[in-house]
């Protein structure tokens, strides 16, 4: 659990403290509630269907292991991304599958550390697929509030 502690929740707020980007408390204001609410939904919905685990199991409720990814790393990312896409000069979709695809590759290598397991027939292609409706979202979402 210390793994998922420093990887999911440490390491991504303690770069985007560091980060020099304007107005970060706006940003966190209007990302970070819509981020964390996907990640918990996606994670728990999936994990209860089955298709994947991130470990370890802890106190035997395998949603556990994912909240500091959905404190932490998600929410960050999130933040970034529409960061990146607010001063951007590609297409918005085009960012959110190159982000996505940068995520799934960071996942692709917990799945072969062996600290997220798939089954049911979930692979790294729905994972991708998971990024774009998560991060689509987001950027929805995120689009529609700029006032805060």
């Amino acid at each position: 659990m210390i793994f998922n502690i420093i990887v999911g929740f440490i390491i991504p707020w303690l770069c985007f403290v560091l980060a020099p980007l304007p107005n970060k408390l706006k940003l966190v204001l209007r990302v970070l509630p819509i981020s964390s609410l996907m990640a918990f939904l996606l994670n728990d919905l999936f994990v209860k269907h089955g298709f994947w685990i991130v470990k370890p199991i802890f106190d035997e409720n395998e949603s556990y292991s994912a909240i500091p990814y959905n404190l932490g790393l998600y929410p960050v990312l999130g933040i970034f991304l529409i960061y990146f896409i607010e001063r951007r000069t590609w297409s918005s979709v085009v960012f959110i599958c190159i982000w996505s695809i940068g995520i799934t590759v960071a996942e692709y290598v917990l799945v072969e550390m062996g600290r997220v397991v798939y089954d049911n027939g979930w692979h790294i292609i729905w994972t991708f697929t998971s990024y774009i409706v998560a991060f689509s979202i987001v950027y929805l979402y995120s689009k529609s509030n700029r006032k805060l």
